[in-house]
């Protein structure tokens, strides 16, 4: 696995209440297995989301270091997961374990992974994804 400082993930979901809860509880469980609960709330945050047409979409931010310890943690269950790319099989595994916990309308997509060494926050988030990303959109 090459070496990213951070993960922006499209995160699409019918019930954003439900399905943000759900992968935040993944998320922290995920930290305290690896260890990486560090205190200063920098390895995801969840923005805000916004609504269309029955959908809610927001980004999700990964920091780099909590991706390659998720990654040291479950190396076989990523290297088996779909896509070529390290960063498809990363947000394809994500996905089955957000789905796992009963969350069946969200969906993940990558946006972009980036050398980025800041802390994840509502500003970084809009200034990677302005500096990077394209919105993605679904038909």
């Amino acid at each position: 696995m090459s070496l990213i400082d951070a993960f922006l993930i499209d995160f699409e979901t019918v019930d954003f209440e439900s399905d943000s809860k759900i992968a935040k509880e993944v998320l922290y469980e995920f930290q305290k297995n690896c260890n990486s609960d560090n205190g200063d709330n920098c390895n995801f945050v969840l923005d805000s989301p916004i609504p269309s047409a029955g959908w809610y979409f927001a980004k999700l931010f990964l920091s780099g270091q909590f991706v390659k310890k998720l990654y040291e943690h479950n190396s076989d269950q990523i290297d088996n997961s779909k896509g070529k790319k390290f960063e498809d099989k990363f947000v394809s595994w994500l996905s089955i374990n957000f789905k796992k916990r009963k969350s069946a309308t969200l969906q993940t997509k990558l946006l972009s992974a980036s050398n980025s060494n800041s802390c994840p926050n509502k500003e970084s988030i809009f200034a990677f994804s302005e500096s990077c990303c394209r919105p993605s959109v679904l038909l």
